[in-house]
């Protein structure tokens, strides 16, 4: 099969990792794979795409525009013949919808890798959904988003939930003794912006110092929101920590970190505080490596933690649900926090790896392109 995966950039984000895995898969399971980009620039997953050999097509969006990013795209799979090609995220979704009418040889399969409520103008986002008409699948990487998007009567019958997916052997549990010589550590991972929360969260962690005499540690992985509403957001939260001195001695700003799985053989649980996810690559990680999750009762998280098997959920927008999870889990003894971690990954391991989201894609893939088939066979009828 020739396939084409479209994304914005190679950058650090939780799509972008997750296109870049299913490439290398769909590419060691024997297909023909080739990646398009139009911010060429941002590079942090390139080198696993070079050490398996997969062509990267670039167009610069900054040189040539929304629209010439649209012809390039619609030039190369007309000109290469792909069989299917799968788009990454709202904006190339929408190029690649509109570049697959110049392509009519090209299956398309787009996939939506957040939830509704990040829509942020509902008329926008009707007419970018409407333009799933033009897609032959339409895949959601949560329950919830796949539950939303079916009620939708001009997609219901072309939507997947294909869970992301981990590399259970990367992410691996660490044999230590959770919290040993010191206070439990909570760790943090995801791009520093108003949607990950992190305001209640600091509230709810000086609230504990109040009541508990003090909080447990946080280190916090990610980059810092480069949008000015997120740069406003990161000065908040500087601010509030300032205000806040229990909480800022027991906090670490790590920024981008290459290195998760020893982040997390280095914490007791992770703490996912977000609004709203799509499939957070943290929490799926953090699953695999044995360690349980402190989260927000949204979207898919009930799913991923099952209170109190794998971890606890809490009321975002609540910093007391927050302290009450979180003692939840401090509180514990060594056999029942053990036994989280063995939960954890057990879940992992059946629901979430690698190999796991290659087969769904390679599935659907193959269903897609059965489909074109059939159509050509059908054109060719007819036109005889």
């Amino acid at each position: 099969m020739k396939v084409l995966l479209i994304i914005d950039h190679f950058g650090s984000g939780g799509a972008q990792h997750q296109i870049v895995e299913l490439a290398c898969g769909l590419k060691r399971r024997g297909h023909s794979v080739e990646m398009f980009v139009y911010y060429p620039e941002h590079d942090f997953f390139r080198r696993r795409l070079e050490l398996e050999r997969i062509p990267v097509h670039e167009c610069s969006k900054e040189a040539r525009g929304s629209v010439g990013v649209i012809i390039a795209l619609a030039r190369l799979m007309r000109r290469c013949r792909f069989d299917v090609a799968v788009s990454f995220l709202n904006t190339a979704n929408i190029y690649a919808e509109i570049a697959s009418l110049g392509a009519p040889h090209t299956r398309l399969i787009v996939s939506e890798r957040s939830s509704f409520h990040d829509d942020r103008h509902a008329g926008s986002a009707r007419l970018r959904r409407l333009l799933h008409v033009l897609a032959d699948r339409v895949v959601a990487n949560s329950q919830t988003q796949t539950g939303w998007l079916k009620r939708r009567s001009w997609l219901r019958a072309k939507v997947s939930c294909i869970y992301n997916g981990v590399d259970l052997e990367r992410f691996h549990p660490a044999e230590r003794t959770p919290g040993s010589g010191r206070g439990v550590r909570l760790l943090g991972v995801g791009r520093i912006g108003p949607e990950k929360n992190l305001h209640n969260l600091m509230l709810a962690l000086a609230q504990f110092a109040r009541r508990f005499g003090d909080a447990p540690e946080v280190v916090w992985a990610g980059p810092r929101d480069a949008s000015s509403s997120g740069g406003r957001y990161c000065e908040e939260l500087d601010a509030l920590l300032a205000n806040l001195p229990q909480v800022q001695r027991r906090w670490v700003w790590l920024g981008l970190h290459r290195d998760i799985p020893e982040l997390l053989r280095q914490c007791d649980a992770l703490v996912h505080p977000s609004l709203y996810e799509g499939m957070p690559n943290a929490m799926c990680e953090a699953l695999a490596a044995g360690r349980p999750v402190l989260a927000s009762a949204v979207c898919d998280h009930p799913l991923l933690v099952a209170e109190g098997k794998r971890g606890f959920l809490f009321d975002p927008l609540s910093p007391d649900s927050i302290v009450t999870a979180i003692a939840n889990f401090v509180q514990l003894d060594e056999a029942p926090r053990r036994a989280l971690e063995r939960n954890a990954r057990e879940y992992a391991q059946a629901e979430l790896g690698i190999e796991k989201m290659v087969d769904n894609y390679q599935a659907l893939i193959a269903r897609t392109a059965r489909r074109r088939d059939r159509q050509d066979a059908r054109a060719d009828v007819q036109q005889e």
